[in-house]
């Protein structure tokens, strides 16, 4: 029996090969998933086993996202090596996959136009829905945005602006950091967002601002409003949160080496740690 009440808590540590997991488990942990990225320039893995979500198999479950050539994506070009990409994903494995994490920030700047965006997401969404049809049933499509587009709308990179399109998506994830706000402030937006799509929602990245507060009553908040919020569909709260520890342009690292910081996050762990391998939305 799969279990919908379950919330992983995991990290986003500073190596993306996962080499710096263990430590941060040990600070913090049980740790239950890890968030991890490709770099532009790796384009689409030949395999999950040469990806930075590889090393989590038997271990944990993933949050994974790459970026590969955009254009190509869209235009359906990489199909081919995208099917042989979540193919190679094994089947027992729970991994949720993107492409393109906070696409609405990199629409503002100019990176690419939001057709771009919402092509390449909707072909590889569509990509994994097809994978999901043969077996696959722990590998979950999620669209990854920030909490600033909830909170701070605008016209061309809003939560619906991004959408690529119903029966594609499921799960909603959004990132979010202390000086952008706290609790229903900072991640009601997205809730209500999933909850209009009737799909999970979740949390690829989480810290302290490097502005805003930096107490740690505000990582006890966060704990206390994921775990008893549900989005949409059958999950009941939170799908999962990962800790951005690492250095990043506008946070620092959570909970760093912040020994109150660790104390919360271990806390979280503990009272909320439950079965990777039973999860499911």
């Amino acid at each position: 029996m799969g279990n919908r009440n379950a919330i992983l808590w995991g990290t986003c540590p500073q190596s993306l090969s996962g080499s710096d997991f263990g430590a941060k488990d040990t600070a913090y942990g049980p740790l239950t998933i890890r968030r991890s990225y490709q770099p532009a320039a790796a384009g689409m893995p030949a395999s999950w086993a040469a990806c930075n979500g590889g090393v989590d198999v038997g271990l944990r479950a993933s949050c994974w996202s790459g970026k590969p050539d955009i254009n190509a994506m869209a235009a359906g070009s990489l199909d081919a090596q995208t099917l042989t990409f979540l193919r190679s994903i094994p089947k027992s494995h729970v991994a949720f996959v993107s492409v393109w994490h906070e696409g609405d920030g990199k629409i503002r700047d100019g990176a690419f136009s939001l057709n771009t965006y919402k092509a390449a997401l909707r072909r590889f969404c569509q990509l994994v829905r097809q994978v999901q049809s043969e077996g696959w049933s722990h590998l979950y499509t999620i669209q990854i945005l920030t909490t600033w587009s909830g909170t701070n709308p605008k016209a061309g990179t809003t939560y619906a602006d991004t959408w690529p399109g119903d029966g594609l998506v499921d799960c909603f994830g959004v990132d979010g950091y202390s000086h952008v706000g706290s609790g229903a402030s900072l991640w009601g937006p997205a809730v209500d967002f999933a909850r209009s799509k009737g799909i999970a929602w979740a949390v690829p990245e989480i810290g302290y601002g490097n502005t805003g507060p930096q107490d740690v009553s505000w990582l006890n908040a966060q704990v206390a409003y994921l775990t008893t919020t549900a989005g949409g569909g059958s999950h009941t709260r939170c799908a999962f949160a990962c800790w951005f520890d690492t250095a990043g342009p506008i946070s620092n690292p959570t909970p760093g080496n912040v020994s109150a910081w660790i104390s919360a996050a271990k806390a979280a762990s503990a009272a909320h740690y439950s079965d990777y391998t039973k999860f499911v939305l």
